[in-house]
Order: C-alpha cells, then structure tokens, then sequence
C-alpha cells in the first residue's frame, strides 16, 4: 500500500531519485530537474506518494491568483495504474482549493501518465496536444468558511465502502442524492429535495459513513459539527450553535453532518437544563434548510431518546434506519475484507457472515486483523505457515464479540417500526 501526504523537507533525494529513474520514460513528461528543485524550494505546493519510506509518485503545482498549474506528475513505473497519480491529483485538490484556487490546468500529451487520473476526477480536455483543466464552484470566502470548521471535499467511491447494505443504500440514494443531483427534474414532477436527514441505527452500523458518502456523491463540501469541542455550558453551546449555523449557512452546496445527535437535543423532560439547545436548534434548523443545495445530516443510535418537537416533519424532512448488516451485507463485508489478506486456501465469505451475526464493519475488520497477526506473528517465529488459513479466521471470530446484542437489534427493530420516515 501507499500513502499520500504534502511533500516535507526531508523528501528532497528521494525525489530526485524518482525523477532521475524516469528520466528516458515515454509516458512522463520530462522534468528540468534544476527547475524542480527550484519549485519545491520556494515551497510550490507539492504532495508525493510514498511506499515503504520510498518516493513512488510526486506532483508539484504553481499557484496564479485563483489558477494553478500542474508541473511535475511522476509515478515509478512499478506503481502504475494502482491509483496513485489519482491519490496525488485529489490531495493537491484539496490543498488548493483551501488556499482559494477555483481552477486547475496542465498540457499532456495523450497517454502520459497523469492523463487518465484526471479525467477520473472530472478534468475535462480538448483534442490533440490535451489540455486538462477543473473549475471549482467555490468562492475563495467560502473555502474559508469550509477549512475554519475542518471542513472537506471528499474523494469519489465512498458510496462503495458501504458494502452491502442494499436496502439503507436504495433508500438514500432515491430519496436523498437522487432528488439533490438532479434538482429541476425532482421540482418539476413536484418532489421536495430533502434539506435534512437523521440516520438512526446501532452503534456502528455505517451512517458516518453514508453521511460522507452522500458528500462525495454530490461533490459538496462536507463538514461535520462537533459539539464535543464546543463549550460545555448549555448557554454557550446554544450561541455556538446558532454562529456555526448561521456561517455555514452562506455556503452554496454543502452536507453539514452532526453525530451523536441524542446528546445534543434529548427529551427536554428528561433533561431540562437542554432546552435552550433544543430551542436554538428548533429555530436554526428551519432557517438552514430555507434555501437549496444544503443538506444537513444527523446521526444517532437511538432515535427514541430525541426530544420529539426536533423530528417532526417541517425541521426533519427524512428519518432513515441504518440497521446491522444482514446475511448479504456481512457476505459483501467478508469479500471485501478477505480480499486483502494472503490466503492459503479458499475461504467462503458467506460461511464466514453466517457465523458473524450481530457485527458491525468494524467488527470484521477487527476479527481479520487479529487473524493477520497472528499469521505475522507465526511468519516472523518460522512457527507454521505464513498464510492465513480459514482456522486462523475462525479463531479471530471466536475471540471477536460482536456489538450488536440481540437486546439492541430488537430495540432497532421497534424504532425502525416507530420511527422510519422516507
């Protein structure tokens, strides 16, 4: 695997030594080393992919007003097509964008490497000598407003880390990203595109992650609130509320997400001291959602515990269930989970979801990382085979418990009942 991340001082010889491998290669453009050397040290904005501590892909870029160029796009010829010279044009975007670009160009010539990247994330081009460029629909005022709450723009195929989950999935994706993407249409016919949303379910179950994944759907900023880090005193936290409110509100496009919601606005009779909360929040939501093109996302494991005034229809538009993954989406999670493991024999990923009733995501990916090490600690004693054997995943599960209890899947299944609106 690599990892992506901004070029750091230290990074200089390998780099170098990447460019220099690359020197004769056909599908690169050729790079004035000197020139190179000269950007990155006057700080040009620069990410490189790195693998095993070595330089496999660089990328570096000029910056003119709200423009910028890309110069220097290089992969090792063993790192191609492996979605690294994507990786570096989607973190340079985010880089650029908080920095006020709303456009990106560079010159390729027809498959050079970095070509097929960027027309993956939207770069469009003309014919001949290709001119790739991307505009942003950001004002530099509101990349301001997106980077000061750590806002971002997520990168696309979140949507497929949600494996499985068909039902939550055909759900949000008629009811909710359908009607945002395709707004004229859904006003014609006389559908309302929803402007808020609680997702409700045990914990664990993936609305974070459909929360983020409806962001990268519609290409919207995706901010996430978190009253955690806000003042602790009822008072303060109802003014902070209302500011967040009322400076994301001047973003065009965005998907606002709040976790952990029933703590935020719980039944004002079981806590009094809440209500100022509830009540700046009974007023914030309606104004947020009086214009289009802004979502605002809540999650919570249990509904039945949120003041009832906050999920009436006119402040909630959608109350969707995200429940534990059934037979399909624990078989889809095993498939997905196998796939990254060095298997010394076939394992059935639907014998493996039979015996996982009640996890979560992050239970399997628990349970196959404790089978991992055991392996690697076997590998690395010379104590037994060095590959992971279906007895080796079983003796994780039995050591895995999972975290949906048969008292919180009946709890879900009544509030799914009560609760569900779409």
């Amino acid at each position: 695997m690599f990892m992506i991340r901004d070029y750091a001082d230290g990074d200089l010889a390998g780099a170098v030594h990447l460019l220099e491998t690359l020197k004769d290669d056909p599908e690169t453009v050729q790079i004035d080393l000197s020139q190179f050397v000269v950007d990155v040290s006057e700080r040009a904005p620069t990410v490189v992919a790195v693998a095993q501590d070595e330089i496999v892909g660089l990328l570096t870029a000029r910056t003119f007003g709200t423009t910028a160029w890309i110069l220097t796009l290089a992969v090792s010829r063993s790192w191609r097509r492996q979605g690294v010279g994507t990786g570096l044009v989607d973190r340079l975007e985010q880089r650029l964008a908080r920095e006020g670009v709303r456009r990106i160009s560079t010159v390729l010539e027809p498959g050079q490497i970095g070509h097929q990247s960027l027309l993956n994330l939207g770069y469009a081009q003309t014919d001949g000598l290709v001119r790739l460029d991307k505009r942003s629909s950001l004002e530099p005022s509101q990349v301001e407003v997106i980077s000061s709450f750590g806002g971002e723009l997520l990168p696309d195929g979140l949507w497929d880390m949600a494996a499985g989950m068909r039902r939550e999935k055909e759900l949000i994706d008629s009811r909710i990203v359908q009607p945002l993407a395709a707004p004229s249409l859904a006003r014609r016919i006389g559908l309302r595109p929803p402007s808020t949303a609680l997702l409700f379910g045990p914990p664990g179950t993936g609305k974070t992650t459909f929360a983020r994944a409806i962001a990268s759907r519609l290409a919207w900023p995706f901010i996430e609130l978190l009253p955690s880090k806000m003042s602790a005193g009822e008072g303060s936290l109802a003014g902070e509320l209302r500011d967040a409110f009322e400076e994301i509100g001047v973003l065009d496009h965005v998907v606002l997400f709040i976790d952990e919601f029933e703590e935020l606005v719980p039944a004002r009779e079981e806590r009094p001291a809440s209500a100022g909360v509830v009540n700046e929040l009974l007023k914030s939501i309606p104004e947020f959602r009086s214009r289009p093109g802004r979502l605002l996302v809540c999650a919570t494991n249990f509904v039945d515990t949120i003041d009832p005034a906050v999920l009436r229809p006119g402040r909630f538009d959608l109350l969707i269930g995200i429940g534990p993954p059934d037979t399909e989406a624990l078989t889809a999670l095993w498939t997905q989970a196998l796939a990254s493991l060095d298997l010394a024999e076939p394992v059935d990923p639907a014998v493996l979801a039979e015996r996982s009733r009640g996890f979560t995501p992050g239970d399997i990916d628990l349970a196959t990382q404790r089978a991992a090490a055991v392996v690697f600690a076997r590998s690395r004693s010379g104590d037994g085979d060095e590959r992971v054997r279906l007895a080796d995943l079983e003796a994780a599960l039995a050591r895995t418990r999972p975290s949906i209890s048969r008292e919180l899947q009946a709890r879900f299944d009544v509030q799914l009942d009560d609760y569900q609106r779409v």
